[in-house]
């Protein structure tokens, strides 16, 4: 349990979850596939939109005021500028999922 699970992991599991949808794409296509995806992501967040993935996710950009901050290494204050950060939200399936986690790990308790 709590793996950490990387790009070639991910690459892999659609592979195989392909494979026994008998629509079976290869590591290289998946790869390419995957690669596309965050290019598009990225692309869609560098101009200001976002994404939404019903069900799934919503990606997109928030604005972050210019704010104080304390640097505690040389007790300073400093000035972070205003900018724009990226908001993940999670949608319906994740939080179903996350909650058949807490089912599974909980159960016993």
């Amino acid at each position: 349990m709590n793996e950490k699970i990387i790009r070639p992991g991910v690459v892999k599991r659609i592979v195989d979850l392909t494979k026994s949808r008998n629509q079976p794409y290869t590591q290289e296509v998946v790869n390419d596939i995957l690669t596309a995806f965050f290019d598009v992501v990225e692309d869609a967040i560098s101009n200001g939109n976002s994404i939404n993935l019903n069900g799934y996710l919503t990606i997109e950009t928030q604005y972050r005021k210019e704010r104080k901050a304390r640097n505690v290494h040389e007790n300073t204050e400093i000035i972070v500028p205003e900018h724009y950060k990226v908001n993940i939200k999670v949608g319906s399936k994740f939080n179903q999922a996350a909650e058949r986690y807490t089912e599974k790990q909980l159960k016993g308790k």
